[in-house]
């Protein structure tokens, strides 16, 4: 993680904070464009690589580096990956991880459940741990 209060632009793996039933640790994984993203256990593979890049001087854009004329948007209750078209999200470090929201601040990325395949969910914010991230520098 880093001491700012969001991740400065780079590639990262974006980690959920708590651990799958089996102590593995869940990454946002990239399943093709216009389709959920998921949790999955962590491989370091490319599906698991994003960049971070900063829209202004409040908001970031997420894209998977595979794709990245792609960015990660808000689909039906879940973040899926589009066609870059200024998808914007409000990432912050706070003292359980970081949190990803949208650019109003008023809805969190996270998982229902911390178990392998999980959708990445966007919702209001629960204060739960599932809801927060750890970008680790790939």
């Amino acid at each position: 993680m880093c001491s700012s209060p969001r991740p400065a632009p780079g590639v990262y793996v974006i980690v959920n904070r708590v651990l799958s039933p089996n102590d593995k640790r869940l990454a946002i994984t990239f399943n093709g464009p216009d389709q959920p993203a998921t949790a999955t256990v962590r491989t370091d593979g490319p599906a698991q690589r994003w960049v971070i890049a900063d829209y202004d001087t409040r908001t970031q854009s997420v894209s998977p580096t595979n794709a990245q004329n792609l960015q990660a948007a808000w689909g039906s209750g879940f973040v899926t990956v589009l066609p870059a078209g200024k998808y914007v999200w409000t990432i912050r470090k706070t003292d359980t991880g970081y949190t990803i929201q949208d650019g109003g601040v008023t809805a969190f990325w996270g998982v229902e459940e911390a178990i392998n395949g999980a959708e990445v969910t966007i919702e209001v914010g629960t204060g739960n741990e599932k809801q927060r991230w750890f970008f680790e520098s790939v």
